[in-house]
């Protein structure tokens, strides 16, 4: 499906912080600090904090699988992307990454390939929409850079603050464990998510991960556990792209997609549920939809896809069946 377009989003939201962040740099200092902001020079300017698009990435995803687990317990229906399977410990039962096991197939069979169709329709949820090691996956994320606005009225704060490991017996500071750390506590951050030819349900989890940070509910960063990471998110922009194509209610690839297609990818089919589109703009091929300031009614459907799907998906048994059997 990724080699044509048929609809997409475009969400821009700032990141705004509410307790200090930390998003640690990877270069090693000297002389400085022992966990440094992550900065960067961008269009040759000043060296300036940033949040990796990566980083973001994985708090989108932590967060979206934490969801899907809400919504099913038995059995889990997303993966661990990081358990390798036939390593699975207490509580991991049937949860092996999904990328992994098709790694493992491959060189179990000495397949080279695996058709991403099937890829796509045996992978959990969550792997659908981010992407494994055998599959790219729908949904992209920019680097957060600070705004303009923000740019223009001020500058970023970063401050240096003490950290020492605490005695486990004495419930004191710990001898020779002090460290210290940058954080940011002042500035706004704005960035973009794009998920390309999406399933309905899909938009419908991106909606609630969206709702939750709107609302202080998630953090990114390092000291998650200690005080630190909260943020606000404030969608700046919210734009909805079918392409070829002017609808009146939101659609995703079940409905867009023929028969075939549906069949070979395992497209969940949608509610009978519609929320009407605003009107289009056309722009060439595009019909283009904003949706700013209506998304979390216009998404209403997209969520009841999710919970519909999460209750009826078949993973992981589907794909069970699948490494089971031999071509």
């Amino acid at each position: 499906m990724l080699k044509k377009m048929i609809n997409s989003a475009q969400i821009d939201f700032d990141i705004i912080p509410i307790d200090p962040l930390l998003i640690k740099s990877g270069q090693a200092t000297v002389g400085g600090v022992d966990m440094s902001f992550v900065r960067t020079y961008r269009f040759g300017e000043k060296e300036e904090p940033f949040i990796p698009g990566s980083s973001l990435k994985g708090m989108i995803r932590s967060y979206a699988e934490k969801i899907c687990r809400s919504l099913r317990d038995d059995p889990v229906p997303v993966c661990l992307p990081y358990l390798e399977p036939g390593k699975e410990q207490h509580g991991e039962h049937r949860q092996a990454s999904c990328g992994l096991c098709f790694e493992k197939y491959k060189k179990k069979y000495n397949v080279k390939t695996i058709p991403s169709p099937e890829i796509y329709s045996l992978s959990c949820p969550v792997c659908r929409l981010f992407g494994s090691h055998g599959f790219i996956g729908r949904l992209s994320t920019s680097d957060a850079y600070l705004t303009e606005d923000f740019k223009n009225t001020g500058n970023p704060v970063l401050e240096i603050r003490d950290g020492v490991a605490i005695d486990r017996l004495t419930g004191g500071a710990a001898g020779g464990a002090k460290y210290d750390l940058e954080v940011l506590t002042r500035g706004e951050f704005g960035t973009t998510l794009d998920i390309r030819n999406f399933e309905r349900w899909q938009l419908g989890l991106i909606a609630l991960v969206l709702r939750d940070m709107e609302q202080g509910l998630v953090r990114v960063g390092f000291g998650k556990s200690r005080g630190m990471g909260r943020f606000r998110a404030k969608i700046t922009n919210f734009r909805l792209t079918y392409y070829n194509q002017k609808l009146s209610g939101l659609s995703g690839l079940a409905e867009l997609c023929s028969r075939e297609e549906n069949n070979a990818y395992g497209f969940f089919a949608e509610t009978r549920d519609k929320s009407p589109l605003p009107k289009s703009e056309s722009n060439g091929l595009r019909y283009e939809y904003s949706i700013t300031d209506t998304w979390k009614t216009v998404l209403v459907p997209g969520v009841n896809d999710l919970l519909k799907f999460i209750e009826n998906t078949d993973w992981p048994g589907a794909l069970e069946k699948f490494l089971e059997r031999r071509n």
